[in-house]
């Protein structure tokens, strides 16, 4: 009996150790799982994209083509040419071109329908973003050996430049906010034809400025 009293002291020291130990390992914060402390972070990358993309499609949408103009052979018609004639013309032509006057340059996109024999009748169509020398703008004829008047009443302002030496050969350029085009005249050596060149060009302008918006 008495060699199991002095035993049970030994036991107790020898265990109390290990309590103290799992009592220090729950009492310790170092040893806790980290835990998120930013919940909320990966929205800001998401709050960043959302704002590029918007600025992206409002660029996108604000540099559209909705200004662009139209081809000239969907603006002109042989029907147009034949009203404002009196003549009957063949199929459309499309080309382009450019033209340099004084300081200035540009590109145009042309229509043209011809009356065998007779004349040839172009539109020249031209754009603010045609223009590759100088600022948009409308320019006098200034040809040499021409006379040119201004003609009221066709849009902005507009002129009709003839050539004094045969054959006719003349056009009527008609300026706009927004655009600005010429219709050209180029008639056969010696021919005869009726009506005025003029009015008639005139009369060709107001169905281009109708289809267009002047």
């Amino acid at each position: 009996m008495r060699s199991l009293r002095r035993l049970a002291p030994v036991l107790v020291l020898l265990t109390a150790p290990g309590l103290a130990a799992c009592g220090g390992d729950d009492d310790n914060p170092e040893d806790a799982p980290p835990t998120s402390s930013s919940p909320d972070s990966p929205e800001v990358p998401t709050e960043t994209s959302s704002e590029t993309t918007s600025e992206t499609t409002s660029e996108t949408t604000g540099t559209g083509t909705a200004g662009a103009l139209p081809a000239p052979c969907d603006v002109l018609t042989p029907e147009d040419v034949e009203a404002a004639f009196g003549v009957p013309v063949g199929d459309p032509s499309f080309g382009g071109g450019g033209t340099t006057e004084q300081d200035l340059a540009w590109q145009s996109e042309n229509c043209s329908y011809e009356a065998e024999d007779l004349v040839e009748v172009q539109l020249a169509l031209t754009g603010p973003d045609d223009f590759t020398e100088g600022e948009f703008t409308c320019p006098e004829p200034s040809a040499i050996a021409s006379t040119v008047e201004p003609v009221a009443g066709v849009g902005q302002s507009a002129w009709w430049e003839r050539d004094e030496a045969p054959p006719l050969e003349a056009t009527l350029r008609v300026c706009t906010e927004g655009y600005n085009f010429d219709i050209d005249l180029d008639y056969e050596d010696g021919v005869d034809f009726e009506g005025d060149p003029k009015e008639q060009s005139i009369a060709l302008a107001e169905t281009v400025l109708e289809k267009l918006g002047s």
